[in-house]
């Protein structure tokens, strides 16, 4: 077994290989590592654990333009992205090997810092922490709910009040879903999407990425589910598709219609349509930190099952710690440079 570094977002023996991985998720997919890295500017690669005729396990990375501290290696960047090893047949000391493979090659290219997060249906973080000495740790909540092979009759059964109250209160007030990959669909999710975090004071993703959405990705990977009330849409969701996993991706809702209940239609019909269409088996409602109670059990009451995952760091500049958020932000947008607590500004208060 050799470890090789390839760059690029992957070509088709790696895709055939994620795809054939139990467990693995969009994040790791080519495609949607191509597309991360164009909207980032990022410099996507791979290491490959390999023998003389096959990929033996595999770790998709990105590596960030050089900030003011260096450039900062993720695995993977981006909002609420899972990395780390991938393997067709568990083996623990190749994944062990991927793994230090990893923070060495960051390490050999003067990265100021170097983080790996874990995919919350591998439930591996103790390979990780046995493999990587002197990490920062950071934790998230992964809420999935499994969808059962009959949804008509059986997801609405795990619902927790009042998600099937909700559920009939939109289709009381006549909400239609609908779904497509149209220009329209998405201009509409994204224009409801800045205005629903400018009134929360949240960062919202930019244009950029929504465009190279429709360009790049194929679409039979995504769709925008859409609620309409007198044919007016109300309500929207972005939704990826990879492997039997769907990733509960951008969710939007015009102010004025929050008594509709249309995204709660929305979250119910594409639960149906993912088994019935696409086979799914997961709805990936993403992390969820551990102070967002308020978050946690708006997921929680979909019937979700709590997987914790994990955010493993390695600094090799610690000089980083003097900075601020803002200045990390704008530096390094969509990676993750360290926990902001570990900043010495928020660590002083």
């Amino acid at each position: 077994m050799q470890l090789e570094i390839i760059d690029g977002s992957g070509d088709d023996e790696i895709n055939d290989y994620v795809s054939a991985c139990p467990n693995s998720l969009i994040y790791s997919c080519p495609r949607f590592i191509e597309l991360i890295s164009d909207h980032l500017d990022a410099s996507p690669g791979w290491i490959l654990a390999k023998d003389e005729t096959r990929i033996l396990g595999a770790l998709p990375f990105a590596q960030s333009k050089a900030g003011e501290f260096g450039t900062v290696f993720n695995s993977l960047p981006y909002y609420g992205s899972n990395g780390g090893v991938l393997q067709c047949k568990l083996n623990n000391k190749i994944k062990a090997s991927l793994v230090k493979g990893y923070f060495d090659y960051a390490q050999s290219l003067n990265a100021c810092s170097a983080t790996l997060t874990t995919n919350p249906l591998q439930m591996d973080h103790e390979i990780y922490e046995n493999t990587i000495d002197g990490f920062i740790k950071d934790e998230r909540i992964g809420q999935i709910t499994h969808l059962p092979e009959n949804p008509d009759d059986e997801l609405i059964k795990i619902f927790e009040d009042p998600r099937p109250r909700n559920i009939r209160r939109a289709q009381k007030e006549g909400i239609k879903v609908s779904s497509g990959n149209e220009r329209g669909s998405v201009e509409f999710l994204y224009n409801v999407h800045v205005e629903n975090m400018q009134a929360i004071g949240g960062l919202h993703k930019s244009w950029d990425f929504f465009e190279k959405l429709l360009s790049d990705m194929p679409s039979n990977m995504w769709s925008v589910y859409i609620g309409s009330k007198n044919g007016e849409p109300v309500s929207a969701l972005l939704l990826f598709y990879f492997n039997g996993t769907v990733e509960y991706f951008t969710p939007v809702l015009k102010s004025g219609y929050r008594n509709t209940q249309a995204l709660a239609l929305i979250i119910f019909e594409a639960m149906k349509d993912m088994v019935k269409i696409k086979g799914c088996k997961n709805w990936n409602w993403g992390g969820t930190w551990l102070s967002q109670k308020g978050v946690y059990d708006f997921k929680k009451r979909w019937g979700t099952i709590d997987y914790l995952y994990y955010y493993y760091t390695k600094l090799y500049n610690e000089d980083i710690r003097s900075s601020s958020r803002e200045a990390l932000l704008e530096n390094y947008p969509g990676f993750f440079v360290l926990p902001f607590s570990e900043l010495e500004e928020i660590g002083n208060e």
